[in-house]
């Protein structure tokens, strides 16, 4: 078994609208696979998990079936979940710290100076990044996964991707990487921001590019080297249901996308 499956999902615990009990998205199918021990069941890169899915994300990871790697500030935070395919080697999971602080002094020096508003509520939350190193068990070969999501704000938007850039291009050096998470960058935006920080890119490529629908924003990426993409999907309407909850449009603010991948030659 060569080829394997990835996710990124932003389960949108910071949007009042969605209702979506945290506890609940543990019943969805492809959490089901991981927590159940499943042998084709993805590598899961969550953004925006609330305190109650953390503590149930824990409980079932004392079970032995998974591995978990997350990171919090109050109220929110992230999480990998990692597959008994995959041994997790080493893994760190840190926040944003001198990228923010450089960016907050630079747009309030802009706003000081009457150049432009200061948003305060962007600049002061905490974003973070998790980067793990796995082992597959069916092949031997390693990857190094990291999961994220970045600010809505494109100045701190770039400085927060110069920053993780520069640790995904260095671990491209020990071997295939993959990159997942809500990057707030569009992909084809005009904006500054979203047009510098697909600069920063190359050479990783999109592994679910055509996993798009009109309905919503693709901000949610999988981007990768040394991978190679062999099919992928979004979980749009009843693919993504609960009880009470008939269709993803209503489950989260994103759809979860997903990717088939097999290790380049």
């Amino acid at each position: 078994m060569s080829d394997f499956r990835a996710i990124t999902f932003n389960t949108a615990v910071g949007n009042p609208k969605i209702k979506t009990p945290q506890r609940a998205f543990l019943e969805l199918p492809f959490y089901r696979e991981i927590v159940e021990g499943a042998g084709d069941a993805p590598i899961l890169a969550l953004q925006e998990v609330g305190p109650e899915q953390a503590k149930a994300l824990a409980h079932a990871a004392a079970e032995g079936r998974f591995g978990l790697v997350r990171i919090s500030r109050p109220g929110q935070g992230n999480a990998l979940l990692v597959p008994a395919r995959f041994t997790v080697l080493r893994s760190r999971a840190c926040f944003f710290g001198f990228s923010q602080l450089r960016a907050f002094a630079v747009a309030a020096g802009r706003s000081i100076a009457g150049r432009t508003p200061l948003k305060h509520r962007q600049y002061l939350e905490l974003r973070m990044w998790i980067e793990a190193r796995l082992r597959d068990e069916a092949g031997g070969r390693e990857l190094t996964v990291f999961n994220t999501h970045l600010s809505g704000e494109g100045p701190l938007r770039l400085a927060q991707a110069r920053v993780l850039l520069r640790r995904v291009h260095r671990a491209r050096r020990h071997g295939p990487v993959l990159l997942a998470g809500d990057l707030n960058v569009r992909a084809g935006g005009s904006d500054r921001a979203d047009v510098a920080v697909r600069a920063l890119f190359a050479p990783l490529r999109d592994m679910a590019a055509t996993a798009t629908d009109a309905r919503r924003p693709a901000i949610d990426w999988l981007l990768a080297a040394g991978l190679r993409p062999v099919g992928c999907r979004l979980y749009t309407g009843a693919a993504l249901s609960l009880p009470g909850l008939p269709s993803a449009e209503v489950v989260s603010d994103h759809y979860a996308k997903e990717a088939t991948l097999r290790f380049a030659a």
